[in-house]
């Protein structure tokens, strides 16, 4: 089979569009990557997407509130949720709104039920200084605020590196 074979796209550029919309919902830029790199031609893509967008297919603003909800749902915290908003190619505007959506008081039940669950994973045979450095470190890696971690460990009695020992 030629290179040229192997780049062309088994299915038109709207099929491939909805059939990618029918999965879930995308943001322009991530379906435009999609397709492009399904091997679709980039002005076919551009007016693919401009049709999808006119006939109400493509919600920037809802696209962005459904993707924040699924990520808070797997017990993220409001700065990773943003980071995957924007590398899926939501605008800033729109991202922004999205996480102030999902909510600051959901995001401290967020926190908790996170902590809670790590510190069932984490072994007996931890010092509490290193128990609490590990939980800290993943949850901020979860995309939680630092403070707000270094709060809720104090909250549950975990010493914090400025907590004297």
């Amino acid at each position: 089979m030629s290179e040229e074979a192997r780049r062309r796209p088994r299915r038109d550029c709207r099929t491939a569009a909805l059939a990618f919309l029918g999965r879930r919902a995308h943001p322009r830029r991530e379906l435009e990557r999609k397709l492009l790199r399904a091997g679709h031609e980039a002005a076919e893509v551009a007016r693919t997407l401009d049709l999808l967008g006119g006939a109400g297919l493509l919600d920037e603003a809802a696209t962005a509130v459904e993707l924040a909800r699924t990520e808070a749902s797997r017990g993220r915290g409001n700065r990773r949720v943003s980071a995957s908003l924007r590398a899926r190619g939501v605008g800033e505007a729109d991202a922004a709104r999205a996480v102030a959506g999902v909510g600051g008081e959901d995001e401290t039940a967020r926190l908790r039920a996170a902590l809670a669950k790590k510190s069932r994973s984490l072994g007996e045979g931890l010092t509490p200084v290193s128990r609490s450095r590990k939980l800290f470190d993943h949850l901020v890696r979860r995309g939680f605020d630092p403070g707000a971690v270094r709060d809720a460990l104090r909250e549950k009695g975990d010493p914090t590196d400025d907590d004297p020992l």
